[in-house]
């Protein structure tokens, strides 16, 4: 195989490994690329997922306050049933309870006898005496009542007590569904990271291998470039070599030849076409 076949081979190889380095540089730039992207991905689901932990934290927090708001109602709510059962058992020895208003009324309309009637001492003694049971009457009437409006006015309270709690309850229940939903969504996006963290390490040992052995083949092109330069060095001297050689050759004629012509002119013998055509050759 001659110099400059081999040296167009080399260039050909050249040329093969180039292609071959710029296809591995394409795999290595693409899954760099990719790695990079990942990574981002990764960055935003971890923002995401510690928002929705913050969320998680603030709702644990509420749920706990409205479960000791409502349990605190709760607890009043049954102090108040302790009351009004306390009263209702109060209530409960008031005999023969009647309404005050008729019992002011018949105390009136007996008074009003005394006051207007003609009757008797003993007749008046008998009213007088009647008014006073009345009155005790009344007397028990009215402590029933006030038992009576003590009673509505706890279970006022407790009816308040009661919606307060079932408030706090409600609050509380929606803020459970909510947190129920906050932990599904962390737990979504805690699965998305390993995924993707996953995919991104897939990523990464691609592109470690591509890089790998783009440097592998990188070094075999560099030294095959290295090679090529030094056969087309070697080639362009030997044609620098065999010109100069040539050359001193062309001019060892060329001085033959001057001296046969010499000798022609010395022996006074005619010139050829030739023998001008070698004189101006040596001119040039």
């Amino acid at each position: 195989m001659g110099d400059e076949e081999k040296s167009n081979n080399e260039a050909m190889d050249v040329n093969t490994l180039r292609s071959k380095l710029d296809l591995l540089n394409s795999e290595k730039e693409k899954w760099f690329a990719r790695k990079e992207e990942l990574k981002q991905k990764i960055a935003d689901l971890i923002r995401d997922v510690r928002a929705v932990k913050v969320k998680n934290d603030q709702l644990t927090s509420t749920i706990k306050e409205l479960k000791e708001k409502r349990d605190a109602q709760n607890s009043e709510v049954k102090k108040l049933i302790e009351q009004i059962k306390t009263v209702n058992l109060k209530k409960g020895k008031q005999i023969d309870s009647q309404d005050p208003r008729a019992l002011y009324r018949n105390i009136e309309q007996l008074q009003m006898r005394i006051e207007t009637g003609a009757i008797s001492f003993e007749e008046e003694k008998r009213i007088m005496k009647q008014i006073k049971g009345v009155k005790k009457l009344l007397e028990g009437a009215k402590a029933e009542a006030e038992v009576g409006k003590e009673a509505s006015d706890i279970s006022k309270k407790i009816d308040i007590e009661k919606k307060k709690a079932e408030e706090f309850h409600s609050k509380m229940n929606e803020a459970a569904r909510e947190n129920k939903d906050a932990y599904k969504e962390f737990t979504r996006l805690s699965k998305e990271i390993n995924r993707v963290k996953k995919e991104q390490e897939d990523a990464f040992e691609n592109f470690i291998k591509f890089k790998q052995q783009f440097s592998e083949l990188n070094k075999d092109f560099k030294d095959e470039v290295k090679k090529t330069g030094d056969v087309k060095k070697e080639v362009r001297r030997k044609k620098e070599r065999n010109a100069k050689v040539k050359k001193e050759m062309d001019h060892k004629k060329l001085e033959e030849k001057k001296e046969k012509i010499e000798e022609k002119i010395k022996s006074k013998k005619v010139l050829t076409t030739e023998d001008l055509i070698a004189f101006q050759g040596e001119d040039n």
